[in-house]
């Protein structure tokens, strides 16, 4: 369960392919905090956390997409 939200952010950094899709990680921390029943400072944190996983994986998939598609464009060129 833990590979869940690296694998969805990359495949969807990889699909859009641009770096806008990386505030797409901002909702969902924000829903994280709404929603979680810790104690605390801990909500926040794991909220964070988790955002900025998912920020990275996005990240991730967006620069592979970009990497990919500049090197089909030198190949051609």
């Amino acid at each position: 369960m833990e590979f869940v939200i690296p694998l969805a952010g990359f495949a969807v950094g990889y699909a859009l392919g641009r770096w806008w899709a990386i505030l797409a990680a901002a909702p969902f921390g924000g829903w994280i905090l709404a929603t979680n029943n810790l104690e605390g400072h801990v909500g926040a944190w794991v909220a964070g956390v988790l955002s900025c996983l998912l920020a990275l994986a996005i990240a991730a998939g967006v620069a592979l997409r970009r990497l990919q598609r500049r090197r089909s464009r030198a190949q051609l060129g």
